[in-house]
């Protein structure tokens, strides 16, 4: 067995531990200020947690290497460091790319309304105001007061936070868990793109001078409906040799190669204008790795990039209004619905839940039920 390590680190001026153990990375945060003698304390966890591990005693729940005696609590410790240091830990935990995005998109609200005011200066009415602050800015992208499901979202976080703050004894109590608890959020109705928007977005691509490149990728999505972090992974191996059906059970999202959205899978049929697009294609010494909606430069598309430059340009140049990329998807369910298409059906081919279907598309199923006609059936008397 090889020697164990443990890392003594410094992170905003507070000591933390780092090792790994059977596969499994650890971090452990020990409320410390970095100093001289507070690195002997460290040094001497350490030795501990060495010592546990060569020899099997190792306490995976790490009750076992808490701090016995009750440290000074950091009263000067800000709102925006205690983040910081939350997010430092929630990475160290290998939490997806996208998570990790929303805890700094709060990050930067904390900065903005709390700027250097302390973390245990903050009571449930400040946090109340915090809340209220945050319902009334204006997003953006969307150009309207964040959706009621975004600050629950944010509030959740901050909740979380401050449990791991109180836990590792940095702080003694939780101002936002009541708050983000009773903060409900609102069931919003799809607000699908209308069915003669659709070839104005897919031609103002196809003939935009700078945005052309992305035209296939755009119908791809408006025509499957998948999830654009599942375009952006798709490979040609995914695909059938034929063009006919396209395997989707993989996603990109900024750095990572993933399972998709809820870990369904599924083999989707393709219409005859997506088989031709994707024959069109196709590379003649195909590399069944290859991307087959790679970025212009190579690599996978950036998400962000083509919003904030490709998506928002050539929908305000269409006067169409604004709706995120993901909106392609909701087009294609609700349309389909509208058709008369079974919900499992719809359900199964868009790889989610018919109980999603039918909370947030009730309003486009046309399916007409109707009771059998068991009395007309020749078995009754």
């Amino acid at each position: 067995m090889k020697k164990p390590k443990v890392h003594i680190e410094a992170r905003n001026g507070w000591l933390k531990l780092r090792w790994s153990y059977c596969g499994k990375r650890y971090e452990f945060a020990l409320g410390l200020e970095d100093g001289s003698i507070n690195r002997q304390v460290a040094e001497g966890k350490a030795s501990d947690i060495k010592i546990d591990i060569a020899t099997e005693n190792f306490d995976p729940t790490l009750n076992k290497y808490r701090l016995v005696t009750t440290q000074p609590k950091p009263a000067g410790l800000s709102i925006v460091t205690l983040f910081e240091q939350y997010i430092d830990h929630k990475a160290s935990e290998g939490i997806y790319p996208q998570t990790l995005e929303k805890y700094k998109a709060t990050l930067v609200r904390l900065q903005e309304f709390f700027q250097k005011e302390s973390a245990s200066s903050v009571t449930k009415e400040r946090a109340e105001a915090f809340k209220k602050w945050y319902e009334n800015r204006i997003n953006p992208s969307t150009r309207k007061p964040n959706s009621s499901g975004t600050v629950k979202e944010r509030l959740t976080l901050l909740a979380a936070c401050w449990d791991w703050a109180v836990e590792e004894k940095r702080l003694e109590a939780n101002p936002w868990r009541t708050l983000a608890k009773n903060t409900k959020k609102n069931k919003t109705k799809p607000n699908p793109f209308k069915i003669d928007e659709i070839p104005r977005i897919i031609m103002g691509f196809r003939t935009d001078r700078y945005y052309a490149y992305y035209s296939d990728y755009v119908e791809f999505l408006l025509g499957t409906g998948c999830r654009p972090g599942e375009a952006i992974g798709l490979k040609w191996k995914h695909i059938a040799d034929d063009c006919s059906s396209v395997w989707i059970g993989e996603a990109y999202y900024r750095g990572m190669e993933k399972e998709t959205k809820n870990e369904k899978s599924g083999t989707v049929p393709m219409t005859d204008a997506l088989r031709r697009l994707l024959l069109k294609r196709r590379p003649t010494n195909l590399d069944p790795e290859a991307l087959v909606f790679p970025a212009p430069k190579g690599g996978h598309i950036h998400d962000q990039d083509f919003r904030n430059r490709a998506w928002k340009t050539v929908l305000e140049k269409l006067d169409i209004p604004y709706r995120k990329p993901y909106t392609t998807r909701s087009t294609l369910i609700s349309f389909w619905l509208s058709q008369g298409e079974d919900p499992v059906v719809v359900a199964k081919m868009t790889r989610t839940s018919v109980k999603t279907i039918y909370e947030h598309y009730a309003g486009w199923i046309k399916t007409k039920v109707r009771l059998p006609d068991i009395l007309d059936s020749g078995e009754v008397a």
